[in-house]
C-alpha cells in the first residue's frame, strides 16, 4: 500500500511539473501546445518570422522572440538582439543575459517563471551586411521601434504580466513616452497604459539599468539591486 502511495505521489508531481512546464517555451521553438495563450504566441512568431517591414529583417540571422512563461507575473523587456542573440535566437543569451540570470535568481525567479523578450526582434548592426562581425551592435532607430511595436504589444497583450521591468534606458523610453534618462526614470513605479486589452487598463512598469551597462559600470549594481528588491515585494504583495 505504502509503495502504491508513493507511486501514485510520484506520478502526480510530474503531471503538475508537466502542467507547469506547457506554458514555459523556449525562444522560437516550434510550439507544439494547445493553451490558448500558446497558439496565440505562435501566431505572433509566425508574423515576427516573416517580418520585413523595416531593414532589420532583412540582415537578421534568427528572429529574437522571447523566452518564459506565458503565465508570468513578470515580463522583462531589453532593447534588442545583439551578436550572441543573433546566433542561439533566444533574448540574453551573452554575457549580459547571464548577469541576468544570476539577478533574477537572486529574487527567487528564473528564465521559467518570467517572460524576457525586447523592444525590437531583430539584431541592429552597425554594418548590416557583417552579421558574423562581433562588436556589429548599434540601439535601434525609432522607426525600427515603431515598425516592431504590435509583436510587443501582442506579447504583452497574451501574456498579461501583472508588472513590466524595462531594462535600459531604449526600453524605458519606447515603453513610457519620455526622454529621460535610466538614471532619473529608474527606482520608481509607473503606470503603462494598456489599450490592447480592449479597454483601458494599466500594468505597473519599473525601469532599471540594463544588465550590459551593469557590467560596463559596476557601481549601479547597488541601485539595480534597490530595484530588483522593489520588484521582489511587489511580486509578494500581488501573488
Amino acid at each position: 500500500m505504502k509503495n502504491e502511495l508513493k507511486s501514485l505521489v510520484a506520478d502526480l508531481k510530474s503531471h503538475i511539473k508537466t502542467l507547469d512546464e506547457d506554458d514555459c517555451l523556449p525562444a522560437g521553438a516550434a510550439l507544439h501546445k494547445t493553451s490558448p495563450k500558446s497558439k496565440e504566441i505562435e501566431s505572433v512568431l509566425d508574423e515576427v518570422k516573416k517580418c520585413r517591414k523595416c531593414r532589420l529583417g532583412l540582415s537578421r540571422l534568427n528572429p529574437v522572440f522571447g523566452v518564459g512563461s506565458l503565465n508570468a507575473k513578470a515580463m522583462f523587456i531589453g532593447e534588442g538582439p545583439g551578436y550572441e542573440e543573433d546566433h542561439k535566437g533566444e533574448p540574453f543569451v551573452g554575457k549580459a543575459g547571464q548577469l541576468l540570470d544570476r539577478i533574477l535568481a537572486a529574487i527567487g525567479l528564473s528564465r521559467k517563471t518570467v517572460y524576457i523578450a525586447n523592444i525590437v526582434k531583430c539584431h541592429p548592426m552597425v554594418n548590416p551586411e557583417a552579421p558574423e562581425a562581433r562588436g556589429n551592435d548599434r540601439q535601434p532607430l525609432p522607426e525600427e521601434i515603431s515598425a516592431c511595436r504590435p509583436y510587443l504589444d501582442e506579447q504583452i497583450r497574451v501574456i498579461k504580466p501583472v508588472c513590466i521591468v524595462a531594462l535600459g534606458a531604449v526600453s524605458a523610453r519606447a515603453l513610457l513616452g519620455r526622454n529621460d534618462g535610466i538614471s532619473a526614470l529608474r527606482g520608481k513605479w509607473y503606470d503603462y497604459p494598456c489599450d490592447i486589452f480592449g479597454q483601458a487598463e494599466t500594468i505597473k512598469l519599473l525601469p532599471t539599468y540594463h544588465p550590459a551597462a551593469i557590467l560596463r559600470n559596476p557601481s549601479l549594481k547597488k541601485d539595480a539591486w534597490t530595484d530588483m528588491k522593489m520588484l521582489k515585494a511587489f511580486l509578494e504583495k500581488n501573488r
